[in-house]
This record gives structure tokens, sequence and C-alpha cells, in this order.
């Protein structure tokens, strides 16, 4: 009697190979640290950059129902001026009827790392009508820039 094996070589092989490139997976997670066991250099570069600076005030009035509402507004400007930021532009509203404003400001470096966040009420807007709005955000890092998130409210 002549005892066959229960798997063929080339499963064998591919099994092997799965559990080698799970392994080789796994090791890429390993949250950054060298094989010493001390941090590598990119995750103390990440552990050193400066924190992200945020101001956002507890929600203000309107019905709870938001629309996002970024062609209402425009950013006339955006710079540094001494330690902060200073930002400013106008809301107009299309609506027939009057609405309120949230717009959340915030400053990026690069396409997506958020420096600072601050939130501009504004509480009412006429129909048809436009209004000049600005905020200060404190913060001396340059290199950045403006991005809104606009959320729209009957007033």
């Amino acid at each position: 009697m002549t005892l066959r094996p229960t798997r063929s070589l080339s499963v064998r092989i591919l099994a092997l190979a799965g559990v080698a490139a799970l392994g080789v997976g796994l090791a890429g997670c390993s949250g950054g640290d060298g094989p010493d066991g001390k941090a590598s250099a990119s995750s103390s570069a990440a552990a050193t950059e400066r924190p992200a600076i945020t101001d956002v005030q507890t929600p203000a009035g309107g019905s709870g129902d938001f629309v996002g509402a970024k062609s209402d507004v425009q950013v006339s400007s955006c710079k540094r001026s001494g330690s902060s930021w200073a930002v400013a532009g106008t809301v107009k509203n299309p609506e027939k009827t009057g609405q309120g404003y949230r717009i959340y400001v915030s400053l990026l470096k690069g396409a997506s790392d958020t420096r600072a966040v601050k939130e501009v009420d504004v509480a009412s807007v006429d129909p048809g009508a436009s209004t000049d709005w600005d905020t200060t955000i404190d913060t001396s890092e340059s290199g950045l820039s403006c991005v809104l998130r606009v959320e729209r409210f009957a007033a």
C-alpha cells in the first residue's frame, strides 16, 4: 500500500508563500520601531511636529438641519499678520428666507495637515443679501493655506 500525500506540492508552496507574505505585511505594522527596539527616524519626526491648534465653539442657534453651503462664502483675505492669521470674507444668501451660517476656517500645511481650525458664526443673512465676516487665528506658523467648511441653516 502506497501512502499518497493529502496535498499536492504546489498547494504546499502556495500556503508557505502566503504565510511568508502575511509575516512581511504584519512586520510593516510594527508602529515605526526599528530592529533595535528604538523609535525609527520617521516615528521620531512625527512625534516632534507641532500639534494642531483647535478653537471651535459650541454651535449656536439653528434648527439642526444644516446644508453644505461652501458656494455661499468667499474668502477675500487669508494672510499671516505677526503671530496670528487674519481671515476675512463675504457670505451671500441665495435663499428666499433668512439664513444663518457656520464657517469653519481651517489652516492647512500641505494638502491635509490641519494646523488650526476656528468657527465663525454669522447669525442671520437676509434673503439675497451679503454680509462680511472675519476672524483671527492665533498661530505664527507660516506657509499655511485657508480651507473652509460651511453649514447653512434657517435663521
